[in-house]
């Protein structure tokens, strides 16, 4: 008799491990995911005046802005140049520049071919964004070119203003008065919204923001896989930040990303996580857990998993 009630004991305890390792295992079909905020916040609100732009929120990110000068430019055209970049430093107010090497933010070439437009119009000089990072948020200007054609006609520096203009992103208006009109007369200056969009948009600070951008997921028992995508769409590179992942409030693991740099992200895939029990219904993948790094928005740095209909044991 005691014999038998060995075995059934022994028999039921074999059992009741069975059912603990498939409770472990069976995988929970049934996952919601959900991202912490469904409206992110704006990171500026500028108002776009009459002045056309390239892009919004398209703009360099620093206020003080390089710019090298060919050796090749006559000295009447370099003193223009540094003329007009005197007069948009004063104008704005909030930027400033600075000569510097050949891998300055804005590159000033000189030519004596000039593009002819036809009907006696002719192009005096040519401007823009040469390399930009594309973000959600922002479009980050990372070099700029103006190219000269031919010796400044007014004693105001009109075509030099005008280009470092579409530099900054403005394009042609339809404004004889304004410095973005596409012929140039003498009288022509920057106008008030341009002052306008460059205060607003310059006094942004510059900030990273990380972005959990995807995530999938999926839990057997106690064990986790997940696929992780965490961007930067900020306008600085984000260094030392990490993502934690936590099961109804506790710490489960964290894991280092280093440094993403602007435009760029970290894919993260790992597989058999191990959690405190097979019992956990809330998961959370936070980026900067210990909010050491400054962002535009934190309210994108949180993802939840949520486990709606978890597989009971019968």
């Amino acid at each position: 008799m005691a014999e038998k009630l060995i075995l059934g004991i022994f028999a039921v305890s074999i059992m009741l491990l069975s059912a603990g390792f498939l409770y472990q295992s069976v995988p929970i079909e049934s996952i919601v995911m959900k991202l912490n905020s469904d409206d992110p916040k704006a990171v500026s609100i500028v108002n776009y005046g009459t002045t056309p732009v390239f892009a919004k929120n398209l703009r360099f990110n620093h206020n003080d802005i390089s710019y090298f000068i060919d050796p090749m430019c006559s000295e009447l055209r370099r003193s223009f140049m540094e003329e007009a970049f005197d007069i948009f430093e004063e104008e704005m107010k909030i930027i400033s520049f600075h000569e510097s090497n050949q891998d300055a933010d804005i590159s000033i070439g000189c030519s004596e071919d000039y593009i002819d437009l036809g009907e006696r119009l002719f192009a005096a000089g040519e401007g823009g964004p040469s390399r930009i990072i594309n973000t959600s948020q922002f479009k980050t200007i990372q070099k700029g070119k103006i190219s000269l054609y031919r010796d400044p006609q007014c004693s105001y520096p009109i075509v030099e203003v005008h280009e470092i203009g579409h530099v900054f992103g403005f394009g042609h208006i339809n404004n004889k008065d304004s410095i973005m009109y596409n012929v140039s007369n003498c009288n022509q200056r920057i106008t008030p919204d341009m002052i306008d969009i460059i205060r607003n948009l310059y006094s942004i600070e510059a900030l990273p923001d990380a972005v959990i951008d995807e995530l999938t997921a999926s839990k057997k028992g106690r064990y986790l896989d997940f696929n992780i995508t965490i961007l930067n769409e900020g306008l600085i590179g984000i260094d030392n930040i990490s993502l934690t992942i936590l099961a109804e409030g506790k710490i489960v693991q964290t894991i280092s990303l280093d440094s993403i740099g602007i435009g760029y992200g970290r894919t993260l895939r790992a597989t058999n996580v191990k959690l405190p029990s097979a019992s956990v219904d809330k998961i959370e993948f936070v980026v900067d857990y210990n909010n050491r790094v400054r962002e535009f928005d934190e309210t994108n740095n949180l993802a939840e998993m949520i486990t709606s209909t978890p597989i009971k044991v019968k």
